[in-house]
């Protein structure tokens, strides 16, 4: 993985991402709806904030200022994080998902994934509520269209309480209660590979599309969608 900026479809404007460097796959963005120019400035202040600039305004920031921030880390995992002196994190781009989510990243209650807009400036987002992960087209007034509790294809492991978190792990997503019981997993993929990455990603068209990092730049995507018919997303 690597951190750096990465031009968008103006060339003289700008994200900050992270992104993983054999499939120029972007698992992270700070300002993707809030692009930056050449002369703007991306800054780790010696109080332990960081942000970016554009114009001399803040445009997005950690929001870490006098928190205890000694350094910034890229792990292995993709994720971005501030840690303290005794290397506790103190923020982390995987609890600030934009749109995809990566092999062990924990997406919890509260966390929201939004779709880039589609060419009629409608998105879609994912979340943790109502017992449920829900799929909603971001009207002015949401509309849900499919959860992963109606999907028949989701596999019931326990019974035991609501679900709060969800995780990718090998080639299912596995959701969890507050006690980390596993409560369902949905297998997307045949490769039960331990050691392969995979990212699911909420695309513009409203489906989330699982894929396989690798590191030669091929692109290997799973054949199994969510939601599982075109025709239950709603257009704009």
């Amino acid at each position: 993985f690597a951190l750096g900026f990465r031009p968008d479809q103006d060339v003289n404007k700008f994200q900050l991402v992270v992104l993983h460097k054999g499939s120029s796959t972007i698992i992270w963005s700070a300002n993707r709806n809030n692009l930056i120019q050449s002369s703007d400035f991306f800054t780790f202040a010696r109080n332990g904030n960081a942000y970016l600039q554009r114009g001399g305004s803040t445009i997005w920031s950690t929001d870490t200022a006098n928190k205890g921030v000694v350094a910034m880390e890229l792990l292995d995992s993709g994720n971005l994080v501030l840690v303290g002196n005794d290397s506790s994190i103190i923020w982390q781009s995987f609890g600030h998902p934009t749109d995809t989510l990566v092999s062990n990243q924990e997406f919890t209650e509260g966390m929201k994934l939004v779709s880039s807009p589609n060419s009629d400036n409608l998105s879609y987002s994912l979340e943790i509520k109502s017992r449920d992960i829900i799929l909603s087209a971001l009207y002015q007034f949401p509309q849900p269209y499919w959860t992963m509790g109606m999907d028949a294809r989701r596999i019931t492991n326990s019974d035991g309480g609501d679900v709060v978190s969800a995780t990718l792990n090998s080639n299912s997503w596995k959701f969890y209660n507050q006690d980390k019981v596993l409560l369902w997993h949905f297998v997307f993929s045949h490769n039960h590979d331990e050691d392969t990455t995979w990212v699911a990603a909420l695309e513009n068209d409203g489906f989330i599309a699982f894929s396989l990092l690798q590191a030669d730049g091929n692109f290997s995507a799973s054949s199994i969608p969510i939601p599982p018919d075109p025709c239950s997303r709603p257009a704009a």
